[in-house]
């Protein structure tokens, strides 16, 4: 799993790319919570980028809504952009649909952050 980090308007995207799975999904968890710690309350808006995803398993999941988590104690928004057909099922399937804000087009999500 590769991850890449980049501003727009005031948004953090996190490009991911490869699968979330096991121990990798921990990568990941360490990469967004040092971005959640180093923005201060009301600062933290992040994108999570899953275009490039192909697979994500509950430990994948669980890195996501621990991230949802530590962003809504810094009044910060997170929302998950570009989700492929597994990834939208498992979060379907646990029920997290009506939590997460998805987005299909880069465009919108960031200025739903404005």
């Amino acid at each position: 799993m590769d991850v890449s980090i980049r501003e727009r308007d005031g948004v953090t995207i996190f490009d991911i790319q490869g699968r979330i799975i096991g121990s990798d999904s921990l990568e990941l968890k360490s990469v967004i919570d040092d971005h959640i710690a180093s923005k201060a309350e009301g600062e933290v808006k992040i994108l999570l980028n899953l275009a490039r995803v192909p697979m994500m398993d509950s430990s994948g999941l669980g890195v996501v809504v621990a991230a949802y988590t530590s962003v809504q104690r810094k009044k910060g928004r997170i929302a998950l952009l570009n989700l492929g057909r597994s990834t939208r099922q498992l979060i379907v399937m646990a029920k997290l649909m009506t939590i997460f804000e998805t987005y299909d087009n880069e465009d919108e999500a960031v200025a739903s952050f404005q």
